[in-house]
């Protein structure tokens, strides 16, 4: 954390000093706000005599920028920061000649805890004052060394983190001072990058949370806080080109810890050789950067955001190699997101997904001006806007991903025109009623060509509910689950039929609320049929195909099927909003000829079962071969892989963590 506010605070004191050399009180307006009105002014004084400051620089940044609008107080302590768009902003005050310190208004000490200005319309925000102490005279001091031999350590980073951050390196003695500090409590670290030794914290510790603080009273010079670095485990590798395989020499590599904190870099050599030392007995995430803009900085293996990244694990004092990266050129996918109603710019996220693998890319989010630009793989993807208040959409006019378009994209490609106007979202209201006082969940659904859109559950106490959904025609359902296993209710559509077919379409425009969409469920009588499932021939010769249809299923499950005796994975078929399914499934030309059995599974339960005798294929062996292929047909969707229903699983569990938006997580600076 330390070395990320560092960095935030060296960015910022560029941005000042470029601002005083463009002339003294000078505002440095931004091009990045297509309507510029607003405004914040306020006076900075001395906490010690209440004396205007003169040449303080005070900066304002609005909230997803990346653009500091700066100005530096006139004698009096003053100051005008003009032309701001709406949005929320920090202010920052900072003395570049280092005789105050910086802080964030409204007495913050870093960006995190700035309380925010709102511009809106306009607005001119004025008593945005700020007092300034003197510089904090207090230090930490010690020396470095190698626990081994006891040789000083030039060029280790030290870090204070407490009340007042400070960083310096070690001198050809080992010797480090932290100066202007605050009193307070401290979190002493020791970082020899590009070396064997372990990162280190005061006193011995490995982890942050285990650190000794160092207690530093005001003004107070605290001396003898030292380390003694050790060696540690090492990951080696080499750095190189897909597109021909040549080294990358300078490549940027990273051992990212649990947190996502860095705990060794290194930087690769002429023949793409690197190696993170230091590295203390745990497992690592590696990731690989290169100074060259259209190579695509990934991670280890192969994937391009952290949370999808394997693991390296390291012993005590043991090197790992082989731990190689071969980065691809860049292709580029961009656009703009806007508001349906009036055309105006959004700040949203916009989630690339690659539909040929996994979800391993990282989100990102639009500009000030609503546009985006990102950098992935050559591949095929799929493009998800959000913002807040609007409803989700993907490219283009999707409202799920079934019915998603795709975007291929090539190396050193840049697909433009990718944008998304996002219209508020609709709603559908209504009550579910029925005849029975059995503990039971009430779902309410919204499915659209085949798909289910959006389901909401119902209040238990009165059967209300509110579904919110985008745009579009729908066909709306509800269905009952009762607690205790036994009692069932059919399922009911709106305008109070028992079939999709006969339901009536509800349609929806943007921000439309279409209320009284109500259902009265009954109680079966009888309990609901069980799963069944048909065949077109009795028998069939291995290496062709057969046709399945089945009736009873759960509404848009997905249903494995297998041949038994000794399961041969054959594919899966996915229900109607009707519970029906009808596909086309291949017996592998494997199959060993007999009769055998054909069974459904949700997961891994079988819920209805078939004969089916199999002859034997021209020429074929008698061993079974899991496997095969299916092709949808009628209402059903078909998919096949290897490893069904387990495969099945796993992929519904990822498609559930994707479907929302992911946790933002700290990330490493690329």
């Amino acid at each position: 954390m330390a070395r990320r506010r560092a960095f935030i605070r060296a960015v910022l004191g560029g941005v000042a000093a470029l601002a005083l050399a463009l002339g003294g009180v000078t505002a440095a307006a931004a091009a990045e706000d297509p309507v510029i009105t607003g405004s914040i002014a306020g006076t900075v004084t001395s906490t010690v005599d209440g004396s205007a400051l003169r040449g303080i620089v005070v900066q304002a940044q609005r909230d997803g920028g990346t653009t500091w609008f700066a100005i530096a107080t006139n004698a009096s302590g003053s100051y005008v920061v003009e032309g701001l768009g709406d949005g929320d902003y920090t202010v920052r005050f900072s003395d570049l000649a280092g005789n105050f310190v910086t802080e964030y208004w409204n007495d913050a000490r870093d960006l995190l805890s700035a309380q925010r200005i709102t511009v809106t319309n306009g607005s001119a925000h004025t008593g945005v004052d700020a007092a300034l102490a003197p510089t904090h005279t207090a230090s930490i001091s010690g020396k470095v060394t190698r626990e081994d031999d006891g040789t000083p350590l030039r060029g280790v980073t030290v870090s204070a983190d407490g009340p007042t951050e400070a960083s310096v390196t070690t001198d050809s003695a080992g010797a480090y001072t932290l100066p202007n500090l605050a009193a307070g409590s401290y979190v002493v670290s020791f970082f020899p990058g590009g070396t064997d030794l372990k990162r280190e914290y005061w006193k011995d510790a490995s982890d942050y949370s285990q650190a000794t603080p160092v207690v530093v009273g005001e003004g107070e010079t605290v001396s003898a806080i030292d380390a003694s670095l050790v060696q540690g485990g090492s990951i080696q590798g080499i750095v190189t080109r897909e597109d021909d395989g040549s080294a990358i020499a300078g490549a940027e590599v990273q051992a990212l810890d649990s947190n996502n904190e860095i705990v060794a870099a290194a930087t690769a050599g002429a023949s793409g050789e690197y190696t993170l030392g230091g590295l203390p007995a745990g497992s690592y995430r590696v990731r690989f950067a290169s100074t060259d803009a259209e190579l695509l900085a990934e991670y280890w293996d192969g994937v391009y955001e952290w949370d999808y990244a394997k693991y390296v694990p390291v012993g005590e004092k043991e090197t790992v190699t082989g731990i190689d990266a071969s980065l691809v050129v860049a292709g580029y996918i961009s656009g703009t997101v806007t508001r349906g109603a009036d055309g105006q710019p959004l700040q949203a996220s916009v989630m690339l997904y690659d539909v040929n693998e996994v979800n391993d890319l990282p989100n990102n989010n639009t500009n000030i001006d609503g546009t985006y630009r990102v950098a992935v793989a050559p591949g095929t993807y799929k493009v998800r806007f959000l913002a807040p208040g609007l409803a989700e959409e993907y490219w283009e006019d999707a409202a799920i991903w079934e019915t998603a378009k795709t975007i291929t994209v090539g190396a050193r490609q840049e697909v433009t025109g990718i944008d998304a106007a996002l219209e508020p979202i609709a709603t559908i209201s209504g009550t579910v009623t029925i005849d029975s006082t059995e503990t039971s969940k009430i779902w309410v659904e919204a499915w659209s060509d085949g798909h289910a859109v959006r389901s909401i559950r119902a209040d238990a106490a009165t059967g209300a509910y509110t579904l919110n959904i985008p745009r579009g025609t729908y066909v709306v359902k509800a269905r009952v689950e009762f607690a205790n296993g036994t009692t069932t209710a059919k399922p009911q559509f709106f305008d109070g039929v028992a079939t999709a077919a006969e339901a009536t379409p509800v349609s929806l425009a943007p921000a439309q609320v279409r209320s009284g969409i109500d259902f009265a469920l009954t109680v079966d009588a009888e309990p609901e049929p069980q799963p069944v499932v048909s065949l077109g021939a009795g028998s069939v010769r291995a290496g062709n195909d057969i046709t399945i249809s089945g009736t009873g299923f759960t509404p848009g499950a997905t249903i494995a099927f297998e041949l038994h005796s000794d399961p041969i994975t054959l594919g899966t078929l996915t229900a109607d909003a009707d519970g029906a399914l009808q596909g086309t499934l291949r017996i592998p030309a494997s199959a060993p000829a007999g009769a055998h059995t054909l069974v459904a599974l949700s997961g891994t339960t079988v819920i209805a079962s078939t004969a089916l005798t199999v002859t034997a294929a021209a020429g074929a062996g008698t061993g079974g071969q899991a496997g095969g292929s299916a092709v949808a047909s009628g209402g059903g969707l078909a998919a096949t892989g290897a490893d069904a229903p387990v495969a099945a699983i796993a992929f519904a569990v990822v498609a559930a963590v994707m479907g929302g938006l992911l946790l933002r997580r700290r990330r490493v600076d690329s």
